[in-house]
């Protein structure tokens, strides 16, 4: 039976692998007869790490439907950023006019805490699931402990993975795990659209500490393969300036630097690329990242320091022979040859076979959804 879902969680522009993940959830779920609607963030929310173009899918479904906060809010005194309240405000909205019956939030905080008024308010069933930065960063370090808990302990059902299963079970006895993110192969895995010269990329954050994160020698090899290769560098962020600067205006010109991509564009950028960088981060996120899971599936090889990277993915998909290359990013010349004999002799981009079809990835979600019971709005009458 078809439902009336939202989902309230990072969303275009905001960049990023959940953001990414919301998308093609919803689009799943619309496709298989459920209403969708995102309740997403005002546009100016994600700063530096904001998509910078504004695009729309091509194809348009007639049962999505997208929300975004856009409320100015005036200064006063105390002076803080509103931006929760104004999600609460259009989530109740929203539960209101489309008789939402159910409320799916990403992330704890604040879309968590978020959904877990909306649910006291308006008794929509709240399905809670999070990111690792979040678990990592709020709810491990007890920042909004009650809050937190209280939100985990009164969901309708929670959503985690084998990490924090054991920290999710004993808060909230409808706890799920499930895989995070699966990727829908049907828009992926699209023809080859490179031309004669090979195209190899890198992608992600410019954070404040970018220069622990391998970009230093990931440019260092592009400006050792620029020649013979095409060389896209898909960062943006607070750094994107301090490592432009480091690289020289010379350096800068040799790359291809178009900025963060909306997810529905990424699969077209996929299609044309033959190799992409993926180095070891030092920070407490998973090892697995949806991008490099969209660039196995799409047929991109996979240029790695990660002795494990394979393992790490294992139980989603079967990588292909010498679709792994594993370099030491710091030996520079050897590096560069390295990289440039497995794309010209060894390395025939070929996607990825999936483990787990997306198809089973959103049938796990609905399965939840309908195990939840009806829904019985209350209080409708405030807000309509």
């Amino acid at each position: 039976m078809s439902k009336r879902i939202a989902f309230l969680g990072k969303y275009y522009p905001i960049e990023g692998g959940s953001a990414s993940a919301t998308y093609w959830m919803a689009r799943g779920l619309a496709k298989r007869g459920h209403d969708v609607h995102i309740i997403a963030d005002a546009w100016e929310a994600s700063g530096s790490y904001q998509i910078m173009n504004e695009s729309e899918p091509a194809e348009k479904l007639p049962n999505l439907f997208i929300h975004r906060s856009e409320q100015e809010i005036p200064w006063h005194i105390p002076e803080y950023d509103e931006q929760p309240l104004a999600l609460l405000d259009l989530t109740l909205d929203v539960i209101a006019k489309h008789n939402i019956e159910i409320l799916d939030t990403g992330y704890l905080a604040p879309y968590g805490m978020v959904g877990h008024v909306a649910q006291r308010i308006t008794g929509v069933k709240h399905v809670a699931r999070h990111g690792v930065s979040d678990m990592e960063e709020f709810f491990k370090k007890g920042l909004f402990k009650a809050l937190l808990q209280g939100a985990i302990k009164c969901a309708d059902a929670v959503v985690t993975d084998e990490r924090y299963a054991g920290v999710f079970r004993p808060l909230n006895g409808n706890t799920h795990v499930l895989n995070p993110y699966v990727v829908d192969a049907e828009s992926f895995v699209l023809p080859y659209t490179g031309g004669d010269r090979k195209h190899i990329a890198a992608a992600g954050k410019v954070n404040y500490y970018w220069d622990r994160k391998g970009m230093q020698h990931i440019c260092d090899l592009m400006h050792n393969l620029v020649d013979d290769f095409n060389c896209t560098l898909v960062h943006q962020g607070l750094g994107l300036e301090e490592i432009q600067k480091l690289l020289g205006r010379n350096t800068i010109r040799e790359f291809n630097w178009p900025g963060f991509m909306a997810p529905w564009q990424m699969p077209s950028f996929l299609s044309g690329l033959d190799a992409l960088f993926v180095l070891k981060k030092p920070e407490p996120h998973s090892p697995v990242s949806n991008l490099a899971l969209e660039a196995l599936c799409a047929g991109v090889g996979i240029i790695t320091d990660d002795a494990d990277f394979s393992r790490h993915y294992e139980n989603l998909v079967s990588t292909n022979e010498d679709q792994v290359l594993l370099i030491n990013p710091e030996e520079i010349f050897s590096t560069s040859r390295a990289i440039t004999n497995w794309l010209t002799d060894k390395w025939v981009r070929q996607p990825a076979a999936q483990k787990v079809a997306f198809s089973d990835y959103v049938a796990a979600r609905e399965r939840i959804y309908e195990g939840l019971g009806e829904t019985r709005l209350s209080n409708m009458d405030v807000y309509r």
